[in-house]
């Protein structure tokens, strides 16, 4: 087996030399065919899709939620304002302006689509517009009202149970709704109306994990590159590994986006572990091809003993890991599979990146800085030629 792969890397390697330009062209059209997967990629917002719903208790709350029905629940916050300084501001929950205010949100909520109940202190006088004062009064200071009030009268609930269905689009489409119809209800001074709820804190929780990894795999990209730049002490050198390890993730993610694999709370984050856990490669390959160069070996030579050399090795530590993450695939939960998969998925991609781009590049890079310095030497030959004419 030994033997095989050696004889194998050895051919690839004067492949990649012999037909660098053409390897090159194979990666880019590679990379913008799974890249063109990154417009597919989604976020599941529904977090009962990374659990184990096989599971006999998950069976049964959906034979439960079959039978007596099953809905999300919106909480809608009213409280007293305490910045609002003015004689005809709310000073207790129970006011019949507040509680007119709910009336008019419950009696346009109640038309709207998926809504299929709502409860608040408004459902005591559902139908009855005329109620006076006095009367909100004495029915709000029963004992079934106070449920819909905090214990120091500052606060009134109102739950909306509704069908949203399972979305990033549809709840942001329900809150949306929500929202306008709270922007639309006539409010009395000093008092805040805000939602709540299962659906709205998901997609909160959804819109941080998003912006938190778009934010870490900037700073992890800069801090990689930074990193590359000090260790390989040039600039040439660290792109040299990062652009790979950049393809490895495009590669990645685009081919989840092909598959129809969605991003999850478990994998959302994984972009920033993959270039740290992938970046190793392309050093190993960089770094072995410069000490052979250093040697004045010749470039075919240099790059049959790197890719030989250390591929054995990066297949031997890429395998592993690939095998170590893809073991979760065998766990009960869903949220744990996917966070395997995808790992391993990105560290595979960041292999071959570094033994199947890396030496393209690098031999790129080398045969561009070589005719540079080439056509630089005949320009200096041609104007001290020109001098020697003009002297005679």
């Amino acid at each position: 087996m030994a033997d095989f792969l050696e004889t194998n890397l050895k051919k690839l390697a004067g492949i990649q030399r012999k037909h660098t330009r053409i390897l090159a062209v194979l990666v880019i059209l590679i990379t913008v065919v799974l890249g063109i997967g990154l417009k597919d990629l989604t976020i599941n917002s529904d977090i009962r899709k990374e659990m184990p719903t096989e599971m006999p208790i998950y069976k049964l709350n959906d034979r439960i939620s079959d039978k007596f029905g099953g809905a999300d629940t919106v909480v809608i916050a009213v409280q007293l304002d305490e910045s609002v300084d003015s004689k005809s501001a709310v000073r207790d929950i129970r006011d019949p302006e507040v509680i007119r205010s709910l009336m008019f949100l419950d009696e346009n909520l109640k038309g709207e689509g998926g809504v299929t109940s709502i409860a608040s202190p408004a459902s005591f006088f559902r139908g009855n517009k005329t109620v006076s004062p006095e009367e909100m009064t004495s029915t709000l200071r029963s004992p079934q009202a106070d449920a819909f009030f905090s214990r120091d009268y500052r606060m009134a609930l109102m739950y909306i149970t509704a069908d949203i269905g399972s979305g990033e689009d549809k709840v942001q489409s329900f809150n949306k709704l929500i929202q306008q119809q709270i922007d639309y209800t006539p409010k009395p001074p000093g008092v805040i109306f805000s939602i709540t709820g299962a659906p709205t804190l998901r997609m909160t929780i959804f819109d941080l994990l998003k912006r938190d990894a778009a934010f870490t795999l900037v700073v992890a990209s800069v801090l990689i590159l930074l990193l590359l730049f000090a260790m390989q002490r040039s600039y040439t050198q660290g792109l040299l590994v990062f652009i790979p390890l950049i393809l490895g993730l495009i590669w990645t993610m685009g081919t989840l986006g092909w598959l129809g694999i969605p991003l999850s709370v478990a994998t959302v984050g994984l972009s920033s572990m993959i270039m740290g856990l992938g970046v190793e490669y392309g050093v190993f390959v960089v770094s072995r091809y410069k000490e052979e160069r250093d040697k004045k070996v010749s470039q075919l030579e240099s790059m049959k003993t790197t890719v030989h050399g250390i591929g054995t090795a990066v297949i031997g530590s890429g395998l592993t890991t690939i095998v170590g993450f893809g073991v979760l695939s065998f766990t009960s939960m869903p949220m744990i599979q996917h966070f395997g998969q995808t790992l391993a998925l990105g560290i595979a991609y960041c292999l071959l990146a570094a033994l199947f781009a890396n030496p393209v590049l690098i031999l790129l890079e080398e045969d561009y800085e070589y005719s540079r310095t080439h056509r630089k030497l005949e320009k200096l030959t041609a104007k001290k030629e020109e001098h020697i004419l003009k002297g005679r």
